[in-house]
């Protein structure tokens, strides 16, 4: 069953970028959270509201994956759009629901020519899934800020627009984003034919011509090697871990 943790979290980049300035790599991750907690290098108004940003939301999302996703992200930091692409893989790899929906109907709608999205169309989206037994019970307020958090954090990643009416932006990813992306999959033991053909792209709207492009490009890069014959195509990586993947895109 899906959560709703998106409504407390959203996107939270600064928060996310400050983590990664802050962050030891050479202490233990509970030492750094500790640290960060009580020094409130967050600069958050409140303990219990650092706790919270920490324990619930950037911990889940950045520490648990292993210890190389936050020097990665650091290696990133240059490059506004690849860090922003890096941290909407790791919150949506948290957040089942957010991956659900830009998967699902934010893809199908784009791709159905749609100029952009209503709070109300994702409301109703979302109590399809409760009443698929997929998502709990929500009063209609809580339903809708549910609905308003989904679309936030895709504004604040890249995917839409818009402070009040929501528009999609145009596809796409940078070969830094799509590289990190890419090795995060392979790490989790995804072949070349399931990272060709896996639905995580639809998160930023690709289709197959843009992920032969994207795939082009991160060969020039020098992190893969990229060989495509017809519908068949094999992919060798040429680094040995999420860090120098960063690194080179860097």
């Amino acid at each position: 069953m899906f959560t709703v943790n998106i409504q407390k979290g959203g996107a939270m980049l600064e928060d996310t970028r400050r983590l990664v300035e802050v962050w030891d790599d050479d202490a233990d991750p509970r030492e750094n959270l500790r640290r960060i907690a009580e020094g409130n290098l967050l600069g958050k108004t409140s303990k219990k509201r650092s706790d919270d940003v920490l324990g619930r939301i950037l911990a889940p999302r950045f520490v648990a994956p292993g210890e190389q996703v936050i020097p990665a992200l650091r290696a990133l930091l240059g490059d506004p759009k690849a860090f922003r692409e890096a941290c909407f893989y790791e919150t949506a790899r948290d957040d089942r629901l957010l991956a659900a929906f830009a998967e699902g109907p934010i893809y199908d709608w784009h791709a159905q020519g749609r100029v952009g999205v209503t709070v109300e169309e994702v409301r109703d989206w979302l109590a399809g899934l409760t009443e698929a037994g997929e998502l709990p019970v929500l009063t209609d307020t809580v339903r809708t800020k549910v609905a308003q958090g989904l679309l936030a954090a895709l504004r604040d990643f890249g995917v839409l627009r818009g402070a009040v009416r929501k528009e999609f932006n145009p596809p796409g990813m940078s070969v830094h984003g799509f590289s990190y992306v890419a090795f995060r999959e392979h790490e989790q033991g995804a072949s070349g034919r399931a990272l060709l053909a896996s639905r995580i792209w639809r998160r930023w709207l690709l289709d197959e011509r843009w992920l032969h492009d994207l795939f082009t490009q991160a060969d020039r890069l020098g992190v893969l090697h990229y060989a495509r014959a017809g519908s068949a195509a094999r992919i060798d990586w040429r680094v040995e871990d999420l860090v120098e993947v960063a690194r080179a895109a860097a």
